[in-house]
């Protein structure tokens, strides 16, 4: 992921391969000081993955979708990259929330107490048979009383650090890893993609005091929930934007290349006034030349129950923790699919949570179209190698060689980043 461009500048590359389409960002970051850089985008490239007539995608599709998207943002940048970071779905990912206890030995906490009760955490942060991703303190406890902040030279007995571990499946991570080598390239690190979604989209105050990040895409939607400014809850469900577009298919008889265009220019989750009278000419699948006619309303009753579905979905799965589900009081919606009008008032009905529209903060150098929501992941995965930066280059998710674990000295730079960025 990260290119050698003389002492103080690198490349950093970023793939998202999601169903419909492959994006690649590439970021020149150049190092202000030892604690700040600063990424400027050079090179943009995305390519969409066409349907099978069954509707689904082979290998080698998504094997030219990608080459496509790179090559694109190569050609943009004017310069080659061999290391990317790859985006991890949302439904493939399980989350384990943890707590590790260690004594503290002189009776004052020091940073290799905190480092070591880190380390012993990422060693449990997933199940046995996942692949960690990401391990992430979310909180401190000293003798049992929580602290609120570093507790780096506080008197105690015991230091306890809560951990939230986000992990895949070797094999979800492996078929990636596959992909990506077919294609020349070979994958660095892997980042959840809603995690990466929030950075990109999420404001501090919206994590500090809690927000649930929805990222609408095809095959599914992935959520990423913040609490007191630190990732609690991460996953996703297998519903998204492509479901809509096959009931469009399957109940107005249209082939889904149209029922996706008729989607994109007509759609809505919401029935405006007159729209019974607005009609719209749906293409008629293996009958070249014949149209069926419905009214706008009546797309719109098609796809307004789905949207709600998603939601729904998404809810059910947030923390049923009740102090913690009741400091949840907003929501963004980002990815392609909240593009789709009225997407954000279905949102606050079913979540019953204040609901905004969210799109990547702006990085320098990005074009236009590529800070429209279905970016939000590649954005993100730039973001969150920036904030995980350190004097070495080290970073608070694993390496992505195999068993994809963390070594002793990448956590310990990814954990006195994270520190440094929290408190």
């Amino acid at each position: 992921m990260l290119l050698r461009r003389g002492k103080d500048q690198q490349l950093i590359a970023a793939v998202d391969i999601g169903a419909s389409k492959v994006s690649c960002f590439i970021a020149r970051v150049t190092q202000e000081n030892d604690f700040s850089a600063h990424a400027e985008i050079v090179g943009v490239g995305h390519n969409g993955v066409p349907s099978r007539s069954g509707g689904g995608h082979a290998a080698e599709q998504f094997e030219a979708g990608l080459r496509h998207a790179v090559d694109a943002a190569e050609r943009m940048a004017g310069a080659r990259v061999h290391r990317v970071g790859v985006a991890v779905p949302g439904r493939a990912l399980r989350t384990r929330r943890i707590a590790v206890d260690i004594e503290i030995a002189d009776g004052v906490v020091t940073e290799e107490d905190v480092a070591d009760t880190l380390t012993e955490g990422a060693a449990i942060a997933v199940a046995p048979e996942d692949a960690v991703l990401h391990a992430m303190p979310t909180g401190f406890r000293l003798d049992g009383e929580e602290i609120d902040g570093d507790p780096v030279g506080l008197n105690g007995a015991v230091l306890s650090t809560e951990m939230i571990g986000v992990g895949a499946r070797q094999s979800v991570l492996d078929n990636l890893s596959s992909l990506i080598e077919r294609c020349g390239l070979a994958a660095e690190e892997f980042v959840a993609a809603p995690y990466a979604a929030a950075e990109a989209t999420l404001i501090e105050d919206e994590k500090e005091l809690g927000v649930v990040l929805i990222d609408i895409g095809a095959a599914s939607t992935g959520y990423a929930v913040y609490d007191h400014g630190v990732l609690v809850d991460c996953g996703g469900v297998g519903a998204g934007g492509g479901h809509i577009t096959k009931d469009i298919a399957q109940i107005f008889g249209s082939p889904l290349v149209q029922a996706e265009r008729i989607k994109t220019l007509y759609g809505a989750a919401l029935i405006g006034p007159g729209d019974e009278h607005r009609f719209v000419d749906f293409p008629q699948l293996g009958d070249i030349g014949e149209t069926a006619r419905a009214s706008r309303a009546d797309l719109c009753e098609v796809i307004i129950p789905r949207v709600e579905e998603i939601f729904e979905l998404v809810a059910e799965r947030l923390p049923d923790d009740r102090l913690r589900r009741s400091g949840l009081r907003r929501a963004v919606i980002t990815g392609g699919g909240s593009l789709l009008v009225g997407a954000r008032e279905i949102a606050e009905k079913t979540l019953s949570m204040k609901c905004r529209n969210g799109r990547p903060v702006s990085i320098a150098g990005a074009p236009e179209a590529a800070t429209a929501p279905g970016f939000s992941v590649c954005a993100g995965i730039i973001q969150h190698c920036m904030n995980v930066r350190s004097e070495d280059n080290l970073t608070l998710g694993a390496p992505s060689q195999s068993p994809h674990s963390l070594t002793r000295s990448a956590f310990l730079g990814g954990a006195r980043a994270w520190l440094r960025a929290k408190f």
